[in-house]
């Protein structure tokens, strides 16, 4: 595997060094430059290594199959619609309904009740059919080596070679503590480390975004397909109800339960998110004994090893220049996971379905919920009294009009949000795929300095 084969490289490269030589002479001190500067390079390479496969890990764990936007789009739509359309038909019928019984069209309520249940069959099986494509993934990037396990795994085995390879660098400069370019050396070492607790916290937090999206993403397939599925069932028992009322009562019910599991799923996969997002982070943090990464700290000890006075130090220890650049890589690493966090938050706000969203969703679930109280009060309470128990089930249906009318709206708005900012991120290549593209490609020309070496 790709990981398994860097790994060895730099494993390889590492046991083929020379042992360490106290340069005493022109001829020591050629041996301790070429220790040196072979030393840096493995240590280089190794981080190098790290931070593509952090990059690809991110790249592969968070991607999102073909289509997959308009598809899920389409079919909550349809299910939002096919809502609406019930709520209408309830209201006109259940308000005729209420002043004369007999006016009521049967006919009309079975037609808009089988549209309801057909659609929200459909709401639910697009659900169900993104969470297995979601599994599927998984267990091909389990294949790949990009789950959470297997890249921890990876990350871990090049941390122990980076820091045994800092060990034996700091060993050799100790050796030299009275050669040329000792205080440069030790400010070279210093870098190092601090790239290795930037390759560390850049790690985490594509591990840590990685895994708690996943787990809303699942977490919000899993409820929607379950409060539909109960919506469905609803609206067959309503159906069934329009000929036989004693099953009024149940229908009701069901419906009450269907919006309290839409009412609630925002907020419970909101919560599982950011509480996955902590513990994640938390947890590699303390798998890979990660030290604090300050960047301003760094941007510091750039400036600082920058000023030291190493104008012969090119011809004894050429790493010097190399590992410059790896700073001014990693330094700007603090604007580009800025600039990747906000593109994507921003893009993920935006391809949410309206029960999704903490706003309008648990809106959109009180509302029906409320419907359906309402339709049970009215059947427990009235029934001896059909004008009563129908006026309630026409204040129900007004009620529910409203929650998925904005349902239908905000899923069209937010379907057309999402395709004409992704397009303009995709003209600027601000796309977080761009983004990170062009951050492999930037790693990439580095490895080949540092290679030269």
């Amino acid at each position: 595997m790709m990981h398994a084969n860097s790994c060895n490289m730099v494993c390889a490269a590492e046991t083929s060094a020379s042992p360490s030589v106290l340069p005493a002479s022109a001829e020591s001190s050629s041996n301790f430059s070429s220790e040196y500067t072979d030393c840096t390079k493995k240590i280089l390479l190794a981080g190098i290594a790290l931070e593509r496969f952090s990059l690809n890990y991110r790249l592969e764990a968070a991607k999102q199959p073909k289509f997959r936007q308009i598809r899920y789009f389409l079919c909550q739509e349809a299910g939002a619609a096919g809502g609406l359309v019930f709520e209408a038909t309830g209201a006109d019928q259940f308000g005729k309904g209420r002043r004369s019984p007999l006016k009521l069209d049967k006919g009309a309520l079975r037609a808009a009740l089988a549209t309801t249940m057909t659609t929200s069959i459909v709401a639910a099986g697009s659900s169900g059919l993104e969470l297995t494509s979601n599994i599927v993934r998984a267990y091909k990037n389990e294949k790949n080596g990009y789950d959470s396990h297997s890249a921890t795994k990876f990350v871990s085995a090049h941390l122990k070679l980076i820091d045994d390879l800092l060990l034996k660098r700091e060993t050799l400069v100790a050796q030299n503590d009275n050669g040329h370019g000792y205080s440069r050396a030790v400010a070279e070492g210093q870098m190092l480390h601090s790239l290795r607790s930037s390759f560390v916290n850049e790690y985490a937090i594509f591990n840590a975004d990685t895994r708690s999206y996943m787990l809303y993403q699942n977490m919000f397939y899993f409820l929607n397909a379950s409060y539909n599925t109960v919506g469905a069932i609803a609206a067959d028992v309503a159906y069934r109800a329009v000929s036989r009322p004693h099953l009024n009562g149940t229908a009701n019910i069901l419906f009450i339960t269907s919006g309290a599991l839409a009412m609630v799923t925002p907020i419970l996969t909101t919560t599982a998110e950011k509480y996955m997002r902590g513990h994640s982070y938390a947890s590699i943090e303390k798998q890979l004994h990660a030290t604090k990464f300050d960047p301003a700290e760094f941007e510091i000890k750039c400036k600082e090893m920058a000023s030291l006075d190493h104008s012969t130090d090119g011809t004894m220890m050429p790493s010097f220049p190399v590992t410059d650049r790896m700073a001014i890589y990693t330094a700007s690493n603090t604007l580009f996971e800025k600039q990747l966090e906000s593109e994507t938050k921003v893009i993920h706000k935006f391809e949410k379905v309206a029960l999704q969203t903490s706003v309008l969703g648990p809106v959109i679930g009180a509302t029906l919920m409320t419907q359906g109280i309402l339709g049970t009060n009215g059947y427990y309470k009235y029934p001896l009294r059909p004008r009563r128990q129908i006026a309630q089930f026409y204040y129900g249906s007004v009620v529910g009009t409203v929650g998925t009318g904005a349902a239908t709206v905000a899923n069209a708005v937010s379907l057309l949000q999402t395709l004409s900012y992704e397009h303009k991120l995709t003209k600027e290549n601000l796309m977080p795929r761009q983004l990170i593209q062009k951050r492999l490609q930037h790693l990439a020309e580095i490895e080949k300095t540092v290679t030269a070496l």
